[in-house]
């Protein structure tokens, strides 16, 4: 199964060729920013003694219900909860923003002033990390979906704009395909670390990826190319729920 992420995820980078053109390349790709369109933030929390997974759903619940009117109307609400584990002791809120910290801290003093420190412990510190949707999958029943964060980091003289062709190639092939995939790059404090986002809106998603992407030919040539230009630290699935 990490297979499937791991091809589709290295789809995106593109190497380097000769070492001296290499080099007036990279630092000429090191002015290449992405378009940021959002910022996103995540807060980890722990389940505290004695509740479980439905206190946390009957809490959002009701906090939707009641302070939604409160809310900046550019917030997204999304709540992560580990994937096939059997006991669930922890979760992530997930918050994005059209670059409005004052939302995000609205947001966060409502659930402290509902009593989400009474169930559980979380961590609400605000980065306002920089995100780009690379790949917009348009569903209007996609509340419920999985999604996968990749922690990465790019190898020595590789940035963003060493592989911006490539994600430009890998969108217009994936939207050809009609795949219910959408991606995402979070870009953190430090340049050199990022964030990859996949989110699956499918039960079938590895059925369809190995019969529609990962066949194609050119896919072991650009898992080369991605451990050329990247590490990734670790990846994560989660059941992810939208709640606004």
């Amino acid at each position: 199964m990490y297979r499937v992420f791991y091809l589709l995820f290295t789809v995106i980078f593109l190497s380097s060729c000769s070492s001296d053109e290499d080099n007036n390349q990279s630092s000429l790709s090191s002015l290449i920013m992405p378009n940021f369109s959002f910022k996103q933030d995540y807060f980890n929390c722990n389940l505290n003694q004695e509740y479980s997974l439905i206190n946390i759903e009957s809490f959002f619940s009701k906090v939707v219900d009641q302070s939604a009117e409160k809310l900046s109307k550019d917030l997204n609400l999304f709540l992560l909860f580990p994937n096939n584990d059997e006991v669930i002791n922890s979760f992530i809120i997930s918050i994005t923003t059209r670059k409005n910290h004052e939302s995000v801290l609205r947001l966060v003093e409502v659930l402290k002033n509902e009593g989400l420190e009474d169930l559980a412990t979380c961590s609400f510190a605000i980065y306002q990390n920089n995100g780009i949707k690379l790949i917009d999958f348009n569903q209007t029943n996609n509340s419920l979906f999985l999604q996968e964060i990749l922690r990465c980091r790019f190898n020595e003289e590789y940035n963003y704009g060493t592989f911006k062709i490539a994600i430009d190639r890998f969108s217009n092939q994936i939207k050809s395909l009609k795949i219910p995939y959408s991606s995402s790059y979070i870009q953190t404090k430090n340049n050199f670390d990022f964030l990859w986002i996949n989110s699956f809106y499918e039960k079938n998603y590895t059925e369809t990826l190995s019969k529609q992407w990962i066949i194609l030919n050119d896919s072991d040539e650009i898992k080369d190319e991605f451990i050329a230009n990247a590490t990734c630290v670790d990846s994560n699935l989660y059941k992810a729920y939208k709640l606004i």
